[in-house]
């Protein structure tokens, strides 16, 4: 069963300009902003078309580290985290490990202190070699990520 709450961090949210990220706009109605326990890191590879750089949050224990996000209600969980799963590359047809894994998550509403389970694409690979985002925030590097 899919999640009904998607958490967003990175190239979904609205400030990246992302076709998929319209299309979740489209697709789900916004809940608010919070944050989930996490490091944010900018990630950077090289593939057929150049450099390719974009975010990626990993989990953590410690209460100081955080990721700043959205939180949306997807209206229809299916077919559309079948898009996301492909767009994020972690579903049938893609090569494990994956990359990033759609893992159920809390996340601290700021509008109110409360906590939302949601769900998110955490990033899985070696982060020894990013660039940490301390603030936790996207929209800080976003101008960076292609």
């Amino acid at each position: 069963m899919r999640p009904e709450f998607l958490f967003v961090y990175g190239t979904l949210l609205s400030v990246a300009e992302h076709p998929m990220g319209r299309l979740l706009r489209e697709s789900a109605d916004e809940v608010g902003s919070g944050f989930i326990r996490a490091r944010l890191y900018l990630i950077e590879e090289i593939d057929q078309f150049g450099t390719n750089i974009y975010p990626g949050a990993v989990p953590s224990a410690f209460d100081e580290d955080r990721v700043y996000g959205i939180i949306y209600r997807i209206h229809t969980p299916e077919p559309m985290f079948t898009k996301f799963d492909a767009y994020e590359a972690c579903g049938e047809g893609y090569p494990e490990p994956y990359e990033f894994l759609l893992r159920p998550i809390d996340v601290r509403m700021e509008q109110d202190n409360s906590v939302l389970r949601a769900a998110t694409y955490a990033y899985t690979w070696d982060v020894s070699r990013a660039q940490h985002i301390a603030s936790g925030r996207f929209n800080q590097v976003a101008s960076q990520v292609r």
